[in-house]
């Protein structure tokens, strides 16, 4: 148990986050570059297994945060305020949310973009609605919206239902994404809509998980101030188990999707590995200050994520009747210039948030 109070602010954290955002723009960097070779053919499907891993990291950390803030109004004997800690979660998603809609319709109109979007659609997409399909129309990204939505509505269900405990909750987590999982395995058809919703990128359960471990590490964090010899000799296990069964089903040329159990047998050490790297890595060349520029990126990340992808969209096409850029050489100048663009565009959609912000918020009211 804690002797000391524990840190608000974990910059392990944002720099977990910091990575996994880094992971997910590599993914959809080469998802979307408009030439088919051999060697960016294997850059993108080694950027699909890290990007599905690294959404999993933002999972974990959603329910991570969200337990670690509330264990200490737990230990005071404060009774929880669920729905003020429900507007406080809209206040901050909401308005991000819309003004990335905003600014992804200016990006199509500005680059003459046409998208097959009607009033009734964008009303959908504008409240959150899960359907992956209707988000790909404006931006596939909008999915993770979707899903945390749906995490911070059944949270405090989750909460209730256990009683608070991290043993229950972990086990809830497991029980869930269990059945889920084994019902798209052994009972659905691949290809069915119910298969397509309970795995697809829509649906909270797919993370359910992830969720429910990140609720459980964040009151173990705050109780010990560190995590336990126990989670990483679990973690460590549990991975060997799914590394030798991916190499079997490697093997047997079976292709197996992420989501479908390999997320809970690599997840926990991935999230864990990075604790251990952020917190103890101590070596000439990689001092902390190297690890701030993941800091800014993890602090904003929910921003990058939500307005990342468009721009991609508009650019990576520009080059697809240069052959020049089908090359090493072409590749290379490609990132360059990408990375230069994202970070302007999401630095300008940051100050417009910003500014959006105080207005509605912090601007000191007349008197």
């Amino acid at each position: 148990m804690t002797t000391t109070t524990p840190p608000k602010y974990l910059a392990w954290i944002d720099q977990t986050k910091g990575l996994a955002i880094l992971g997910i723009i590599f993914f959809h960097f080469f998802q979307n570059y408009p030439f088919q070779t051999i060697q960016i053919n294997g850059l993108y499907h080694l950027g699909a297994k890290v990007g599905f891993a690294a959404v999993g990291l933002f999972f974990v950390i959603a329910g991570f945060n969200t337990s670690y803030v509330l264990a200490r109004k737990l230990e005071a004997k404060q009774e929880l305020n669920w729905q003020e800690w429900l507007k406080k979660r809209l206040y901050r998603l909401y308005p991000t949310y819309w003004l990335a809609i905003a600014v992804t319709l200016l990006l199509y109109h500005l680059f003459n973009v046409e998208r097959n979007l009607s009033l009734d659609k964008l009303f959908l997409i504008a409240i959150g609605y899960p359907d992956y399909q209707l988000n790909k129309l404006l931006n596939p990204g909008f999915w993770f919206f979707s899903v945390i939505l749906q995490f911070y509505l059944v949270a405090p269900f989750i909460f209730k239902l256990t009683g608070n405990n991290a043993i229950k909750i972990l086990g809830l987590g497991i029980g869930v994404a269990g059945a889920i999982k084994l019902a798209c395995i052994f009972v659905l058809a691949p290809r069915s809509w119910l298969f397509s919703f309970l795995y697809q990128l829509q649906f909270v359960g797919s993370y359910f998980f992830e969720i429910c471990l990140g609720i459980y590490w964040g009151f173990i964090l705050y109780q010990h101030q560190k995590f336990r010899r126990i989670d990483f000799l679990c973690s460590l296990g549990i991975f060997s188990a799914g590394l030798a069964l991916y190499i079997s089903l490697s093997l047997q040329e079976i292709d197996f999707l992420y989501n479908l159990g390999f997320d809970i047998f690599f997840t926990p050490i991935m999230f864990l590995g990075c604790y251990w790297v952020f917190k103890h890595v101590s070596l000439a060349s990689l001092t902390k200050i190297n690890f701030i520029p993941l800091i800014i990126l993890g602090r904003y990340s929910y921003q990058i994520y939500l307005v990342h992808q468009p721009l991609l969209f508009v650019l990576l096409p520009k080059w697809n009747q240069n052959i020049f850029f089908s090359t090493d050489l072409g590749l290379g100048i490609a990132l360059v210039i990408t990375a230069i663009a994202l970070t302007g565009y999401v630095a300008a959609f940051i100050k417009i948030e910003s500014g959006l912000e105080y207005f509605l918020v912090k601007r000191p009211k007349s008197t």
